[in-house]
């Protein structure tokens, strides 16, 4: 039971100067519900509970949304922490504004009595709320090559189990990093993801996903695992000739989405 002894009013007037409490209530269980100017991208009010131990006034103080952000993007269908983009979006998102995640609460501790330690949690949490709500809209997210995202999703959606950016030992006793790693019960793939913003990005793309392949397709290193690339089969730009036959000596090529079906089959190890 959290139960905190603050005045409504006192909290109302100490936030006053930079408006961020509009109403204030105690809820059942104790804690102060105050809620902001703030709003989650659907238009309801973001609120935050401030909470303690029942023996203390000021110490041990933390500001809490209870989950509400958490449950928001479970109303859109949206897992905070799905891709390791988002997870690395979202550590971030809690990093650069010092708040904290436990079993989807979001909080701040208030270590300092000062009203501006409390205006400060107030703006900081509910700026983390509105931040990572923003990943419903999934606009964020996006890495600097989106379709590898787009890839990252079909992986997801098709319950492929993958672990991105492996580094796997080359030739030369190098690491070489590598977009995904699958492994299912049949097969163990690498899959390389192309980038073809442009001409000049794919044919970058391509000689770089060659240089991996060849570093570690030696058959004492690789024992048959399967190297997969992947290009974009919406994109305008085309991939060179000779970049399409140098990818192919050393892996297989699968155009995504036209070909998804057939990517999943050779993922899963039901297609050569």
């Amino acid at each position: 039971m959290v139960q905190v002894n603050l005045d409504c009013a006192y909290i109302e007037r100490i936030a006053h100067t930079l408006n961020l409490v509009e109403e204030c209530d105690v809820v059942r269980n104790g804690a102060l519900r105050m809620a902001t100017p703030f709003l989650y991208p659907n238009g309801d009010r973001i609120d935050v509970f401030l909470e303690a131990n029942a023996s203390s006034l000021f110490r041990h103080l933390s500001l809490t949304d209870y989950g509400q952000t958490a449950l928001y993007l479970r109303s859109a269908q949206v897992k905070m922490e799905a891709t390791a983009r988002k997870r690395e979006i979202f550590d971030e998102i809690l990093s650069s504004l010092s708040v904290k995640s436990i079993n989807g609460d979001l909080y701040v501790e208030i270590e300092k009595t000062e009203p501006d330690d409390l205006t400060d949690a107030i703006f900081r949490l509910s700026q983390a709320c509105i931040r990572i709500s923003e990943f419903a809209s999934h606009q964020r997210l996006r890495s600097a090559n989106p379709f590898r995202d787009d890839v990252e999703d079909f992986f997801e959606a098709s319950k492929l189990p993958f672990v991105p950016d492996v580094k796997v030992l080359g030739r030369y006793k190098n690491e070489v990093k590598i977009d995904f790693e699958i492994v299912m019960p049949k097969v163990r793939s690498y899959v390389c993801v192309l980038s073809t913003m442009s001409e000049s990005t794919a044919h970058q793309s391509a000689i770089e996903a060659f240089r991996k392949w060849y570093d570690i397709k030696p058959p004492d290193i690789l024992f048959g695992e399967k190297l997969i690339t992947v290009y974009n089969s919406k994109s305008k730009t085309k991939i060179r000739e000779a970049d399409q036959k140098r990818l192919r000596d050393y892996s297989q090529l699968i155009a995504y989405p036209a070909e998804q079906e057939l990517l999943a089959s050779v993922l899963r190890g039901d297609a050569a």
